[in-house]
């Protein structure tokens, strides 16, 4: 008999991209998977994680502690899903279900099914939608908006796109390269200046902290102990701040890009790509390390430069949102 994990990694196989599966070795994308899906699966049926969460939202609703951890729903024909209750930047006004792993496949066929489940079994919830991790958001997302069993509200949450290290670093030098070069510099300092810059932009961009929030302090620390936290310098000017991190997920494994962000008078210069180049150099990759990011589809601009250093979409997060529901407000 299959274990829970088991059971989730060969579902995800179906959900990850090719292009993932083409880096890896059958028995590694596996073991990726498992350690992709460990803390989900822990989730399961967790009443302490389901209490603890509940009393950090503080939103009214189910009181019961296994309503707020993750849940098994049975689905037709003895297919299953793992989903569990969340909140956009955890605003409890923007509830949604996670769909962790799910026996069916991930077309609007297999998610109307899982929608008819998540509807019930989350009713006291009031969900504004679903929420799925699938190789092509973008091709899925086309497929939901002309299928009558879903409403307009279906969208892209965000992209990943990745590439493999050894791949990136032989990849054609952006013409920024030249421009600029990485400091290593203090995560307290660096805080601050990210801070500033974000601040800029909400003033500009309001709808920015839905889908983009600052490192901390704490956060930049710790890419500054794994030796990956930079001041970008471009002409030798202070232009922003670069961090990353080793961080295994989407059953790759390698580093995630936890910041980047420029001021306002080097934005629009397109040093962005010269500047994940830089931070190519400074990873200590093994093979098969990838860099990693998210992108929201709105920020055009970061995902045209992603593309332009040979990172590609492996993935994605879509907001399914089944006729009759809310969706996700943008």
């Amino acid at each position: 008999m299959q274990s829970l994990s088991d059971e989730m990694v060969e579902a995800r196989l179906g959900w990850t991209s090719t292009i993932i599966a083409s880096w890896y070795s059958g028995s590694d994308l596996r073991q990726q998977l498992r350690d992709a899906v460990a803390v989900e699966a822990d989730r399961l049926g967790d009443a302490d994680f389901g209490r603890e969460y509940r009393d950090s939202v503080g939103k009214d609703g189910p009181t019961e502690p296994l309503e707020w951890a993750n849940r098994r729903l049975d689905l037709p024909g003895g297919g299953w899903a793992i989903t569990g209750i969340r909140f956009r930047g955890r605003d409890i006004n923007r509830p949604f279900v996670d769909v962790v792993a799910a026996s069916v496949a991930p077309t609007p066929d297999g998610l109307s099914v899982v929608a008819a489940a998540v509807g019930s079994a989350y009713r006291d919830f009031a969900p504004l939608c679903l929420r799925v991790a699938v190789p092509d958001a973008s091709g899925l997302v086309e497929r939901l908006r002309s299928d009558r069993r879903f409403g307009p509200h279906c969208g892209v949450d965000m992209h990943v796109v990745a590439g493999l290290v050894t791949r990136l670093r032989t990849h054609p030098r952006a013409d920024s390269y030249a421009t600029v070069r990485l400091r290593a510099g203090d995560p307290r300092r660096l805080a601050g200046r990210v801070s500033a810059i974000y601040e800029e932009l909400a003033r500009r961009e309001p709808q920015l902290a839905m889908w983009a929030t600052p490192e901390t302090a704490d956060s930049l620390t710790e890419c500054a102990g794994a030796g990956l936290l930079f001041e970008v310098l471009a002409d030798g000017a202070p232009a922003g701040v670069v961090a990353a991190l080793r961080d295994d997920a989407h059953a790759m494994r390698g580093f995630c890009v936890q910041e980047l962000c420029l001021d306002a008078s080097h934005r629009g210069r397109r040093l962005a790509s010269g500047v994940v180049q830089r931070l190519l150099d400074e990873l200590g990759a093994r093979d098969g390390d990838v860099l990693w990011g998210t992108i929201h589809p709105s920020n055009a601009a970061s995902l045209r430069n992603a593309l332009s250093i040979g990172r590609e979409l492996v993935g994605g997060y879509v907001w399914v949102t089944p006729a009759g529901f809310p969706g996700m407000p943008g």
